[in-house]
């Protein structure tokens, strides 16, 4: 603006590089259309990204709060694909031990020891499970070797449909495993049945099992999973 108004050579000079250089600018934006198309869009899915990870931190938030004040919910449902929201509750309510966790699921992977490390120091950690894999006693046998300081115990369970998660003691009922939550929908909530009362169960079942004919030795148990 102030070489257009001034008559000097200077002055001259200077309006005529400007103008150079608004065109140069216009040639550069029209062959490099397509470059600046593509920095917008990676910018625009930067932002979705920032959101989501948002998202995530205001739901790690809420659980933490929740935590301080001994306020979990007591029950609630999860729909398909929330596999990160289920894994982030699960994680909570095992961070809220004090004691002991007790898990009591048919099917468990690493996925579920994945899930104990989150517990505090000093908690116990139990799991009673059916369907013991030779690939999972090997996860089992890696992960107790590395974690020597608080080892997880696993324990057979019997004639155990449902799925139930003691904290310390205060039990959770689930309507699928924990390697799978969030998978397909499910329901979960809390309990006022004992460890006790659902173990009692297990041991009736298992000492039926053992009762029938020809099962001496085997305790219900397949023998291509043996334990």
């Amino acid at each position: 603006m102030l070489a257009s108004v001034l008559h000097s050579d200077t002055a001259i000079t200077a309006t005529i590089q400007i103008m150079d250089a608004f065109v140069e600018m216009r040639h550069i934006l029209l062959r490099n259309g397509g470059l600046v198309n593509r920095l917008s869009n990676v910018e625009s899915k930067m932002l979705e990204q920032d959101a989501r990870l948002l998202g995530h931190d205001h739901k790690f938030d809420t659980i933490f709060e929740a935590m301080d004040r001994g306020e979990l919910q007591s029950k609630g449902l999860y729909y398909n694909n929330q596999m990160f929201d289920a894994y982030v509750f699960v994680c909570g309510l095992i961070r809220q031990a004090k004691r002991r966790i007790v898990l009591v699921d048919r099917y468990v992977d690493e996925k579920v020891l994945a899930m104990m490390l989150k517990r505090g120091e000093g908690v116990s950690a139990t799991i009673y499970t059916y369907d013991k894999s030779k690939v999972f006693e090997v996860d089992l046998a890696t992960y107790n070797a590395q974690y020597a300081d608080c080892p997880l115990k696993v324990l057979p369970s019997y004639g155990m449909h449902d799925r139930f998660l003691f904290i310390d003691d205060t039990a959770y009922h689930f309507g699928a495993s924990l390697k799978d939550l969030g998978t397909n929908t499910f329901f979960f909530s809390k309990e006022e049945f004992t460890l006790d009362e659902v173990l009692k169960k297990s041991e009736e079942k298992r000492i039926e099992l053992e009762q029938q004919p020809g099962s001496a030795g085997r305790c219900g148990v397949s023998p291509q999973r043996g334990w």
